[in-house]
């Protein structure tokens, strides 16, 4: 008795196996995708495909390749390989679908112009280079649970200082935080000094940076007069700086 319902439930089991791997990508897109995310020109299969383009809000993201990992499906843990390219950057990473509501993302690599971001996040202008290392990332219910990483801004151009280089300025958020998640902002090198540089991000994604920055000694005039815009300077000459916004 035991065999037939041992053949059966193999069979039930090889065909939710092919189904997965041969389910059309642009039927599961409806499916898999998030709201407020977007793909155009998706070929192949939920297992291996691609999309000509994503938008996530306003953000144009860019092509998108994906690569199923396929012993985590054995592990209930779906995981698949992603890279989105656009001319400006590219963003890659592996997803892991905990649950309906729980997504984790791993080893996340980002690279991206200031520029390119101008319509996500208001730099007022500022132009210059992002790249970013997340080892974990996780989601449960559109909340973050887990989030650390670093940052690294460099060749940093405010708006009308086009012939200025701020130089790069670290963002190092240590990981094992059970939110907000907080960390410290650093001049590694140009014309600026930050002190007691700051950055908090919620469970939802809002975030703050602050802290006090100053002209360096032998800075160009420009900085120091553009930094006069930030308000008063304390007995040290330093004046503090804040930005607002959401991920």
């Amino acid at each position: 008795m035991r065999r037939p319902l041992l053949l059966t439930a193999l069979g039930v089991l090889l065909f939710l196996i092919f189904a997965i791997v041969l389910w059309p990508a642009s039927v599961a897109v409806s499916w898999l995708v998030p709201g407020g995310a977007s793909l155009a020109g998706v070929t192949g299969t939920v297992w291996e495909g691609s999309a000509s383009q994503v938008r996530i809000g306003v953000v144009d993201v860019g092509s998108l390749r994906w690569d199923a990992r396929p012993g985590s499906f054995l592990l209930g843990r779906p995981s698949w390989d992603l890279k989105a390219e656009r001319p400006d950057g590219f963003v890659s990473g592996t997803v892991i679908l905990r649950g309906s509501t729980d997504v984790q993302a791993a080893d996340l690599k980002i690279a991206a112009t200031l520029r390119s971001l101008s319509s996500w996040i208001n730099l007022a202008g500022t132009d210059g280079n992002l790249s970013v290392s997340i080892p974990e990332l996780r989601l449960e219910s559109g909340l973050l649970t887990r989030f650390g990483g670093l940052a690294v801004i460099d060749s940093v151009q405010p708006m009308g200082l086009r012939d200025v280089d701020l130089g790069s300025i670290e963002i190092a958020i240590p990981a094992d935080q059970t939110g907000p998640f907080q960390g410290v902002v650093r001049a590694l090198d140009g014309p600026l000094l930050i002190d007691q540089g700051r950055i908090e991000v919620q469970p939802d994604g809002r975030f703050v940076v602050d802290g006090l920055v100053a002209a360096k000694p032998d800075a160009p005039q420009e900085i120091v007069q553009g930094l006069q815009f930030l308000g008063q300077e304390d007995s040290r000459g330093f004046r503090r700086f804040s930005q607002q916004g959401s991920l």
